[in-house]
């Protein structure tokens, strides 16, 4: 067969055609054919692997199974732990000062003793030294505050008080002019200027707790000191010293003392034995009656009826 020029291009052609067809399969398959292939695997390895990361973490999550602490090791308890025998145990701190007080009592004056406005007393407070230190003279009882009822706001103690020892300090106070209650708080003062006083750090005042009312009775006591040892049936008189008006009494026979309420005011006393002329009166030296004070809710004592005569007394101041 003879071929021509055109038959050759027709053929060349076909097969460019075919070449440049494969090409891009050849491309696609050579990565396939290269690819490394990968190593045999070891099933033994594998195998002991597994069973060491099994047995590794049995061993971290298996609370259960944690091993007993040694036997020589102890156990931890919530109690607390008893010191050897050998140890001492710690005992309480004792709190102790030099200057400290025990309150003992109110002598006079109990809380709430009433007073009329303007009246004057006498407050004492019972103290013990519970302190290490002496007190002496120089030792101050002194106002510290509330209401100071008076001018006073120091006063020396009486003399020495030895730790252990009690002592009786007193203060001469004032009823305040208007109604109401009233409270002052006092205390010691060592000779350094410094406070004292009584309760678990020594620093506790005592006090003094009054009430201020227009009360309208004071109390008079008295004796008869009648010149026999025989006491006759008595009139007992309380004269006003500003009105002159009376209020007398009725003092059965064998009877020394007495014991009257009366209105506030200024009073002579004196008393009559009618079934023997004599009269017996409260007098100042010089024999004439001796006036006296009644203020409500207070008692005046020794108001005493004396010089018995015949005659009738004078009246003085």
């Amino acid at each position: 067969m003879k071929l021509t020029t055109n038959t050759f291009l027709i053929l060349s052609g076909i097969l460019a055609l075919a070449v440049m067809a494969c090409f891009p399969i050849t491309l696609f398959a050579m990565p396939l054919i290269n690819r490394e292939q990968p190593e045999p695997v070891d099933s033994l390895a594998t195998v002991q692997a597994i069973v060491t990361q099994t047995m590794f973490a049995m061993t971290q999550n298996a609370p259960t199974q944690t091993p007993l602490p040694p036997t020589l090791t102890a156990v931890p308890s919530t109690a607390t732990p008893v010191p050897p025998s050998n140890t001492p145990l710690p005992t309480a701190t004792t709190v102790s000062y030099c200057d400290w007080i025990t309150f003992v009592k109110d002598v006079t004056i109990p809380d709430g003793t009433k007073f009329s406005p303007g009246d004057t007393f006498t407050k004492t407070w019972r103290l013990k030294n519970r302190g290490t230190c002496m007190w002496t003279s120089d030792f101050m009882l002194v106002f510290v505050n509330g209401d100071q009822m008076g001018g006073t706001t120091a006063v020396r103690l009486p003399g020495p008080v030895a730790p252990g020892q009690s002592v009786d300090v007193s203060v001469t106070l004032t009823a305040p002019a208007k109604r109401g209650h009233y409270v002052g708080y006092w205390m010691l003062r060592n000779p350094s200027g410094v406070l004292f006083g009584f309760g678990d750090h020594a620093n506790k005042a005592f006090y003094v707790d009054i009430n201020v009312e227009d009360l309208p009775h004071g109390e008079v006591a008295g004796n008869f000191y009648y010149p026999s040892e025989f006491n006759p049936p008595l009139i007992l008189y309380f004269e006003n010293a500003r009105t002159g008006e009376t209020i007398q009494f009725s003092i059965p026979e064998g009877k020394p003392s007495y014991k009257v309420l009366l209105p506030n005011g200024t009073y002579y006393a004196y008393a009559w034995a009618p079934g023997f002329n004599l009269q017996g009166a409260y007098v100042n030296e010089n024999l004439t009656m001796k006036s006296f004070i009644v203020r409500g809710g207070q008692l005046i004592k020794e108001i005493n009826l004396t010089d018995w005569s015949p005659y009738p007394h004078s009246r003085g101041e």
